[in-house]
């Protein structure tokens, strides 16, 4: 009887000591596991955060409004316009008697101009020209907007260029800067894209640089650089008689004229 009982407890024993070592086993491989897939989350979420906060945001071109003139025209008589640009230097339009406004089909005879500059931010080089630097934006508005798919008409609908003229040197240049969005209540145009360099005459004596072409209020970059080697000196009677030498840009039509293209 006695040999029984020992046997027993001996059982009991390796049973309990089988139960023991099972639990352990357990409870030492399973936090095991947990820690490691939690480490490997934690070390991804990590990474994914550092990605996230040191990636650099895309550069969106931004124009913002630095100053602003605003006409009411009407079409029987001329209209002028002068603004400052943000480096002093002002630029004035004078459009024509018998300039219409044609918006979305409809020819107006009474509309608002307005003749604005724009500091700039994230605006590059244009393309192939690296040597231009921009300086500044600036735009004609009709009624408020910034829009290529309106244009200055006379009554039959044929095209009315503005004469636009600034104070720089053949060493400054401008470029139609289009498909960006304009907000009028915020003064801002967000994108956009170079489209064609304009057409100016410089006077060398006056220091001044004229264009005839522009009909449509749109968006232009000023850019300065290297004097301008694309041009064809003519001959200008001043008002004393005397001879002053101006500078024509060759450029092609390429059906931009609008836009400030020759």
């Amino acid at each position: 009887m006695a040999n029984t009982g020992i046997a027993i407890g001996v059982i009991v024993v390796i049973i309990i000591l089988i139960g023991a070592a099972y639990y352990l086993s357990r409870s030492s491989t399973t936090p095991a596991s947990t820690i490691s897939t939690t480490g490997t989350t934690a070390v991804t979420t990590a990474a994914a955060t550092a990605a996230a906060t040191t990636a650099p945001p895309s550069a969106v071109p931004l124009l913002t409004k630095f100053s602003s003139t605003s006409v009411a025209v009407n079409a029987i008589k001329q209209a002028n316009a002068v603004v400052s640009a943000p480096d002093g230097v002002n630029i004035s339009v004078m459009i024509p008697a018998g300039t219409y406004a044609l918006v979305d089909n409809s020819t107006l005879q009474a509309y608002n101009f307005t003749i604005a500059t724009f500091n700039i931010a994230n605006v590059s080089s244009p393309p192939g020209y690296t040597n231009q630097t921009p300086a500044y934006g600036f735009a004609f508005e009709v009624n408020g907007a910034i829009n290529p798919a309106i244009s200055f008409v006379n009554a039959t609908g044929s095209p009315v260029h503005l004469t636009t003229v600034t104070h720089y040197p053949n060493t400054w240049y401008s470029w139609a800067y289009v498909g960006g969005a304009f907000n009028a209540s915020a003064g801002t145009y967000t994108g956009g894209n170079y489209l064609i360099e304009n057409a100016w005459s410089y006077n060398a004596t006056s220091v001044t640089m004229t264009n005839v072409q522009f009909y449509k209020p749109i968006m232009w970059i000023f850019t300065f650089g290297p004097a301008n080697a694309a041009t064809t000196t003519v001959a200008a009677a001043a008002s004393n008689s005397s001879k002053t030498s101006v500078t024509q840009q060759s450029n092609s039509t390429n059906g931009y004229t609008g836009y400030g293209y020759t």
